[in-house]
């Protein structure tokens, strides 16, 4: 059975959280319109795997020197959230599960790089210190926690 909207329910759990998940966003409709029509077109029945990913830039205005728009990479209906900043000029959120693994992350008002890095994050899944993140004075500050997650995590 193929869907092509922008909103559907997985009739299989998404590969990375082996659950059902609804996801409602421009992105998957995309994504999954294409892996329907590759498939239909190749006859190749490959899973659909999806990360998770929102976006906005209904804020962002011309000429403003603040660029406000934020990106949200995995899920965040698992977990605790933990937030950092406070708007002035970025905030970030944490979704940590109950295993110290980061889940999902948000960041509004990042940099290119910033947001870079938020999909290496939800894909690897790496397993954080919630209290050096609860303790970080900055966004960029959270994020360098986040990222010296990943690379440990590589190494074992």
């Amino acid at each position: 059975m193929f869907s092509i909207l922008i909103c559907y329910f997985f009739p299989n759990p998404l590969q990375m959280y082996n659950r059902i998940a609804r996801v409602e966003h421009v992105d998957h409709a995309r994504k999954s319109a294409h892996h329907c029509v590759e498939t239909l077109l190749t006859s190749q029945t490959k899973a659909y795997d999806y990360l998770p990913y929102f976006y906005s830039r209904v804020f962002e205005y011309e000429g403003s020197s603040r660029k406000v728009w934020w990106q949200f990479y995995g899920d965040n209906a698992v977990g605790e959230a933990v937030e950092v900043g406070n708007f002035d000029p970025k905030v970030a959120t944490f979704w940590i599960d109950s295993d110290s693994r980061l889940k999902g992350v948000f960041l509004e008002s990042g940099t290119s790089e910033e947001f870079s890095l938020l999909p290496q994050l939800a894909k690897s899944q790496p397993v954080v210190d919630k209290s050096k993140l609860q303790a970080a004075t900055s966004v960029e500050d959270a994020l360098e926690i986040a990222r010296s997650s990943l690379r440990s995590s590589a190494m074992v």
